[in-house]
């Protein structure tokens, strides 16, 4: 057996909501842009796999390789690596979980994502998972957002046993500076996890210290000294297949719970499913973002029911790719992404910051990539009760 070709596309994929296109564009997070591998083995068989973003890996190195030789092989790339599992799983018959190790569950838990945004938007947001299946949504908690009005609004409209995920992507910075902030949203009943208040391993007896005196779990990505330290209540895991393995055993070494994070269309969710369905502390909600984009790409959607997704048993990822999206989107290399030019347009980006005494202070940036800094250095107050962020756009 031997792979005949590998064909790579890049597609740009609109977000399936205005809202949503507004928020994901002005931060700095995924793009409408999505590389799609297609190979085809020289028995015929056929395999998907893809990567948000950029391409990676060597796709000369792979042409004319046997894929049992490589396919283990991390470094040719996550999407490539997909698609070889894929094309593998059809050519011999078994899904792709049989190609990774023993099944031990059914269906994965599998998360809602959403960048910040105002209370109402992520009100919608929340809404709309709700519609599709969804018992669970990963929120990014930012200092220029009021994260107990975004809570509050979000615990409105949900169910009450829903769970919330609150990623702070380290904007709390230390372990006292999270201490209050925590304390107050512990009291929220459909608060679940805090994802990095800072950033554990640069302090990890404070982060010891932080978890007994916070009801809920802190969930860190995954480094071993936290893992050793067992400073966490579980982690963040991604990767590629043979990695993510490894990761899994030791988790499972030391009894830590983790969630598999890996980004993209239907595609990637159906590959982490499988990748779920063998490793056995797969046990908190997938992070696919694949409900972004307005197409998931494949024919059939993932069905969610009770917050989970069935690991597909069909051959391969046991999936359909739908062909017919995939020349749809498809653009040049070379094609602008919606994101990129909308960011080389002017606008100023207006942080309004309570003072206390019933005035604010203003601060004005021209984009993200200057205000992310700055309040991740601790310049500007962070999680202030009424702060906003203000967009207004210069024609």
């Amino acid at each position: 057996m031997k792979i005949k070709s590998l064909e790579v596309f890049a597609l740009n994929i609109p977000f399936y909501a205005d809202h949503v296109t507004r928020h994901m564009q002005r931060a700095l997070t995924h793009s409408e842009r999505v590389h799609v591998y297609r190979v085809e083995l020289d028995n015929g068989a056929i395999g998907y796999g893809e990567n948000q973003g950029g391409e990676s890996g060597d796709i000369n190195r792979v042409v004319g390789q046997n894929p049992f030789a490589i396919m283990q092989d991390d470094g040719i790339g996550f999407g490539i690596q997909m698609s070889l599992f894929d094309a593998v799983g059809k050519a011999v018959g078994v899904p792709v979980y049989q190609l990774l190790g023993t099944k031990v569950r059914d269906r994965c838990p599998i998360s809602w994502w959403d960048i910040d945004m105002p209370p109402e938007d992520w009100v919608a947001e929340a809404k709309e998972s709700v519609k599709r299946g969804y018992t669970s949504i990963k929120l990014k908690a930012r200092p220029w957002r009021d994260i107990f009005a975004q809570v509050d609004a979000v615990g409105q409209v949900v169910p009450k046993d829903y769970k919330l995920d609150i990623d702070f992507n380290g904007f709390l910075r230390t372990a006292d500076g999270a201490k209050p902030v925590l304390q107050e949203l512990d009291k929220h009943p459909n608060v679940a996890y805090y994802e990095s208040p800072y950033y554990l391993g640069t302090d990890i007896e404070g982060a010891g210290r932080l978890q007994e005196v916070i009801e809920k779990r802190i969930v860190e990505h995954f480094n071993e000294p936290c893992l050793h330290a067992r400073c966490c209540g579980g982690f963040v895991v991604g990767g590629g297949a043979t990695g993510t393995r490894r990761v899994g055993a030791l988790c499972a070494s030391f009894d830590k719970p983790f969630w598999l994070q890996m980004v993209g269309t239907g595609i990637t969710a159906a590959y982490a499913m499988h990748i779920g369905g063998v490793l056995t502390h797969a046990q908190l909600p997938a992070i696919t973002c694949h409900e972004l984009w307005e197409h998931d790409l494949l024919k059939q959607r993932l069905e969610v029911v009770d917050g989970t997704i069935a690991v597909p048993e069909g051959p391969g990822l046991g999936i359909e790719v739908d062909e017919a999206a995939l020349e749809h989107y498809r653009v040049a290399p070379e094609t602008p992404i919606p994101t990129t030019l909308y960011k080389q347009k002017k606008r100023i980006c207006r942080v309004h910051i309570p003072d206390g005494s019933g005035g604010e202070q203003i601060h004005d940036f021209t984009g993200e990539d200057v205000y992310y800094p700055a309040f991740s250095d601790g310049e500007y107050p962070g999680f202030v009760r009424g702060v906003w962020l203000e967009i207004i756009e210069q024609e």
